[in-house]
């Protein structure tokens, strides 16, 4: 008699999910006051200099917090740390509403920044605990896409709201309570493991584990800081992502004002511009997520399938950057932003790389030291593009040919990185030959 087997249940999708409308949420909260900056800049008053500065304030303290960040996740679990963070930046979202000054608002964007730092990494931990290997880069990219659907979203909301209400404060005050709400789900719903959450049954818990890497389960020692910094891919990851970050977060900062100032976009054409724009990060992440999977299952060669799909991402994103400060007509400008956002979101495989190359124990740490690079770029971008297009009177030209190098980055980072091997190998004089061999060769397991 044949025993039937039962289905196997989704919470991991579940899980998936919510984080993905949480960092949705994420992404509207940002992205509020870049689509606002031309109302906010009128009635406070502000030069290119200053929104460039209120623009990046909130990278500065996303990245000092994104280490600390990381190893809390480590220690306490993306559930505790995540939940109590959604709140917080929700709060620090809702008051930037009642904002009196362009100081009030860097100070609503300095606590922004700390409470959102965890929530990437949140996501690379997630993912090594919830999916298989073979699942891991579609998952990354699934929720990195909620980043520029949430912005693309946020342009519709945001200018929808200020024309309902007649100003931008609401925008402010509607999101932060939305998101606040999400957390508080968040916390409720979500377990760090699968194993504890009582909704997974024994298929679903089977495939998740159906292909773990060796080194998930390895007892041999961990790699140490110093063994980090002699990694040429490690080096390669932190400069890749710098690039990357500092070409999303330029477009990000100053499409709004680029094509509402240099354009003459009125409300309507700037809510649906950004949407296309933005809406086209998230095609471009779809594609590489699912590009990735596919190819990564057919082959080992993994350095063929990553730098491929890396390289087609930094040479269109430059190329599209490139033609941008020539360019005068609205149409052809949002025709080249798209093609833009649509390469460099291929990037967002990046948040499968410490699932994929890094010891399971120091997962949420590697993608918190990988934010440092991404919120590091994101802070530099719009304060560089705002003193290009103060000096310049008004054009932005130079700020285009500085994304333009940075992409260039980009694409120069990711093709150092060995995606066949891991990060960096635990190198300790404490240890035998025979137990650092196979320390090495069961972290080597983790990058498949």
């Amino acid at each position: 008699m044949s025993t039937i087997r039962p289905k196997r249940t989704w919470v991991r999708v579940q899980i998936f999910s919510i984080l993905w409308i949480l960092v949705l949420l994420n992404f509207i909260d940002r992205a509020t006051l870049s689509v606002a900056m031309p109302f906010i800049s009128e009635e406070f008053n502000l030069t290119p200099e200053m929104q460039g500065f209120l623009l990046g304030s909130f990278f500065w303290t996303y990245l000092l917090f994104q280490i600390p960040g990381g190893w809390l996740l480590d220690r306490f679990g993306p559930r505790k740390i995540v939940g109590g963070a959604g709140v917080l930046w929700g709060f620090f979202q809702l008051i930037a509403g009642f904002a009196t000054s362009g100081m009030f608002l860097t100070v609503t964007r300095l606590g922004l920044g700390a409470t959102e730092a965890p929530v990437f990494p949140a996501g690379a931990k997630l993912n090594a605990n919830w999916l298989p290997a073979k699942e891991r880069a579609r998952g990354a990219t699934f929720v990195d896409a909620a980043g520029p659907f949430g912005s693309a979203v946020g342009g519709l909301i945001v200018t929808a709201l200020i024309g309902a209400f007649g100003g931008w404060r609401m925008a402010f005050i509607v999101t932060g309570a939305v998101t606040i709400i999400v957390a508080v789900l968040y916390f409720l719903y979500l377990k760090d493991r699968p194993e504890e959450h009582k909704g997974v049954n024994e298929a679903e818990l089977a495939h998740i584990r159906s292909d773990v890497a060796t080194a998930d389960t390895a007892s041999g020692p961990l790699p140490r800081v110093s063994d980090y910094l002699r990694s040429r891919s490690f080096w390669g990851l932190m400069f890749g992502r710098l690039g990357w970050a500092t070409v999303w977060w330029g477009i990000i900062s100053w499409t709004p004002s680029y094509l509402s100032t240099a354009l003459n976009f009125d409300l309507a054409a700037l809510g649906w511009g950004t949407f296309l724009v933005y809406g086209c990060g998230v095609l471009g992440q779809i594609v590489a997520g699912l590009t990735a999977d596919k190819w990564r299952s057919k082959t080992t060669r993994y350095n063929v399938v990553m730098k491929t799909i890396f390289g087609i991402s930094g040479i269109g994103t430059a190329i599209a950057i490139f033609t941008l400060p020539g360019v005068t007509d609205g149409a052809v400008a949002l025709a080249a932003l798209s093609i833009a956002v649509f390469f460099i979101n291929f990037g967002g495989l990046y948040w499968a790389l410490p699932a994929w190359l890094a010891p399971k124990k120091q997962v949420g740490t590697v993608g918190g030291v990988m934010n440092v690079a991404s919120s590091g770029g994101g802070g530099l971008a719009p304060i560089v593009m705002g003193f290009a297009i103060g000096a310049s009177g008004g054009s932005f030209a130079g700020s285009f040919v500085f994304l333009g190098v940075c992409a260039t980055v980009y694409l120069l980072g990711s093709m150092l990185i060995n995606f066949e091997k891991p990060l960096a190998v635990a190198r300790h004089t404490d240890t035998t030959p025979t137990a650092e061999g196979e320390g090495e060769r069961e972290t080597v397991g983790s990058a498949t």
